[in-house]
């Protein structure tokens, strides 16, 4: 499902993208650890491939680099052989029913999602508007379709997210109600402890609240309608971290943002919100970097800094949404080599500053927002970008190799 989602980038990226989003649960009891480490039959030495010097296909609203080295040959390394060292699950975004990136419908899909990752996250099915399309009404079928695929390949599932400002993804009986913010509170943390009940045990973790601080005025909160509706208070934030921990005290909670890795004045706010937390004793884990960057912004120091400043707090640190976008001045018509070996730059970079700023300890994972660059959701009917690390044929790309070297490099 495609929708629109306000990012507030600077630099050349437009301001607002399309964007597909998801999520799974259902069956077993203990929750797995976030630290994973699954055996690979592929080679642990990692492989450049033809990918990663291969000139420009012809031009493709989807075309990329060409790569005649298939993400799941046995020449190229699993991602997941090489984190098991370093203390954190690699993950992937991935589409369900209705969704163009269906995990559940698609062979080739799930043998590079398989061979390379060891954690998953659905980019819509466990969104608010998914879970309770109607007042107490709950619908975990394709969550639970989602869990069960986890769980049969070794893999744990990070939930996301009990509460997201969205329009498309925030139920009507939300957008309705009518009575007191006691009240409104009532029914939205009866969302969050029903929801985190029933993924006890499945998700090793959660995105409790996305994006509530305004990103046009980052020394405010967000007025979306859950702050509105909480009588103009941020109260729903710190109410469902509460919730949340009551219904599964299992699971690593996280607070999820963009732009945090630049921002000083919404960074800020964050560490805020960690001080107050830890000051009342509210259940927090985490903070989730969502890192929607481009080629030559933020710098990496800035980034590495922004990782450390969270570390610092002693709290756990994703990076939740990472995406390299290659196209922002919207100029390019097709994914050049010079380009692609940038962008596996930027990539390594990127995981480098992660592995220096976070202790081992302190590292809840990273995951790419997407598999292949065709389903990304910065394409649109009037932009394409190259923004991942597979090809729309399940090849891989140069930024592949980026991350594998960052990866073989921390082990």
């Amino acid at each position: 499902m495609w929708q629109f989602k306000r990012l507030g980038y600077v630099g050349g990226l437009f301001i607002s993208m399309m964007v597909i989003t998801a999520c799974g649960g259902g069956g077993g009891n203990n929750a797995p650890s976030l630290s994973t480490g699954s055996s690979s039959s592929v080679s642990s030495s990692v492989s450049m491939s033809s990918s990663s010097s291969s000139s420009a296909t012809s031009s493709s609203s989807t075309s990329s680099v060409s790569s005649s080295s298939s993400s799941s040959s046995s020449s190229v390394v699993a991602l997941k052989s090489l984190v098991t060292t370093l203390g954190f699950p690699i993950g992937v975004a991935v589409g369900g029913p209705g969704d163009s990136d269906n995990l559940f419908t698609n062979t080739m899909m799930q043998t590079v999602v398989n061979t390379h990752f060891n954690s998953l996250v659905a980019g819509n099915i466990m969104k608010m508007s998914y879970l309770e399309p109607t007042q107490g009404n709950f619908t975990f079928n394709d969550a639970d379709a989602l869990y069960n695929y986890a769980h049969a390949n070794g893999m744990v599932l990070h939930g996301h997210t009990l509460i997201w400002h969205a329009d498309y993804q925030v139920p009507g009986y939300i957008k309705s109600f009518s009575g007191t913010p006691t009240e409104f509170n009532t029914a939205l943390m009866n969302h969050v402890t029903q929801v985190a009940t029933y993924f006890a045990g499945k998700v090793v973790s959660w995105d409790v609240v996305n994006e509530a601080i305004d990103d046009n005025n980052p020394a405010g909160w967000r007025q979306s309608v859950f702050y509105v509706k909480s009588g103009n208070s941020n109260v729903f934030i710190e109410n469902a971290f509460n919730a949340a921990h009551a219904a599964d005290p299992g699971a690593k909670l996280f607070y999820n943002d963009y732009n945090i890795e630049w921002s000083a004045p919404k960074l800020g706010m964050v560490l805020s919100m960690i001080d107050d937390f830890k000051n009342r004793n509210i259940p927090i884990d985490g903070i989730g970097f969502q890192m929607h960057v481009s080629l030559n912004f933020p710098s990496v120091s800035t980034i590495q800094a922004s990782l450390q400043a969270v570390a610092d707090k002693g709290l756990m640190v994703r990076i939740s949404e990472l995406d390299v976008a290659v196209n922002s001045d919207n100029t390019l018509t097709a994914l050049d080599a010079n380009t692609a070996s940038l962008q596996k730059q930027r990539y390594k970079d990127i995981v480098n500053a992660y592995l220096t700023a976070v202790p081992k300890a302190q590292r809840a994972g990273i995951t790419v927002w997407g598999l292949t660059d065709d389903k990304s959701w910065l394409n649109t009917s009037t932009h394409t970008d190259w923004p991942l690390l597979f090809n729309a044929d399940f090849s891989t790309k140069p930024a592949f190799d980026g991350v594998a070297e960052a990866l073989a490099a921390g082990m």
